[in-house]
């Protein structure tokens, strides 16, 4: 793993873009951008679509020294033994940050892996979309289902749902994971009578556009409805009738398709329930 660090003082190392580690493995190319700089492109670490853009970490150098500091570098990478595998290629930090005050605050020397490096330019993470594959409403076989107990979804997690009551359910932050992250959930049970099931996104805005939900109409009276989530909109309820929404069968799948921030999508398809001869009421994005 290799080590970037842009961040000066370690109290402020708070993001991707401060700091990160990237696999040896992923590197594919070292190239200079200018006379006095030196970018490394990675495989994308956020987004697992194969024609994604590359990430990149690009550092300041001394002018003129591009190939002295990609000849430094492969050879810095490939010498052994490593023995905890950790290899800091360039540490910008020069002041501490400790709970213990006798740590914090000092003042200490960046750490580079070649003389001709002078400090890390920028750390630029793709955010492509998941673009190049389809993924139509379908639940997730070969994952073993769990029963939706608490609040906080969690990614990569097939719930069932059996709750009759008023529930809210907050989905997490698209930019913390990753393209390709996924949520389903699959409901046991009809949702009671004017009780809400509420899906919020915790950091998020909106959810992607193109989310949307229909309820399958049945007569003249329960007739198809399809709603869309607009800009603005990252609450998605569904409000248990009698003869009417919120019944067994009903389906969400969340997808995560940007890795970053209001990057879920999500498309549900809402069963009725009883009789099935009221028309669809209060299931809809807000």
């Amino acid at each position: 793993m290799l080590f970037f660090r842009t961040q000066a003082d370690e109290a402020n190392n708070n993001g991707i873009d401060d700091s990160v580690c990237l696999p040896a493995a992923n590197l594919v190319s070292i190239s200079p951008t200018a006379n006095n700089t030196v970018a490394m492109y990675f495989k994308s670490v956020k987004n697992n679509d194969p024609l994604a853009a590359h990430d990149s970490v690009v550092l300041d150098t001394t002018v003129g020294d591009a190939f002295e500091v990609a000849n430094a570098l492969i050879q810095y990478v490939n010498a052994g033994p490593h023995n905890d595998g950790f290899i800091v290629i360039a540490d910008d930090m020069t002041t501490t940050d400790s709970a213990i005050s006798a740590l914090a605050d000092l003042t200490v020397s960046p750490t580079y892996a070649h003389s001709s490096i002078t400090g890390v330019n920028t750390i630029s993470v793709s955010q492509d979309i998941l673009s190049k594959h389809d993924y139509p409403m379908a639940l997730h076989y070969g994952v073993a289902p769990t029963a939706i107990s608490v609040g906080a979804l969690t990614v990569n997690s097939h719930y069932t749902n059996n709750e009759t009551a008023a529930k809210a359910y907050t989905i997490p932050s698209a930019a913390a994971g990753r393209a390709g992250d996924w949520i389903s959930i699959l409901y046991i049970a009809d949702i009671g009578n004017g009780a809400a099931h509420t899906y919020t996104t915790t950091t998020d805005t909106t959810f992607a556009l193109g989310s949307h939900v229909i309820v399958p109409g049945q007569d003249g009276t329960r007739v198809t409805v399809v709603d869309t989530a607009v800009a603005a909109d990252n609450v998605f309820t569904i409000t248990g009738l009698t003869d009417g929404d919120g019944g067994k069968g009903t389906r969400i799948m969340l997808r995560n398709m940007t890795g970053e921030a209001n990057g879920w999508g999500i498309e549900a398809v809402v069963q009725g329930q009883g009789a099935m001869d009221t028309a669809s009421a209060d299931t809809a994005f807000s």
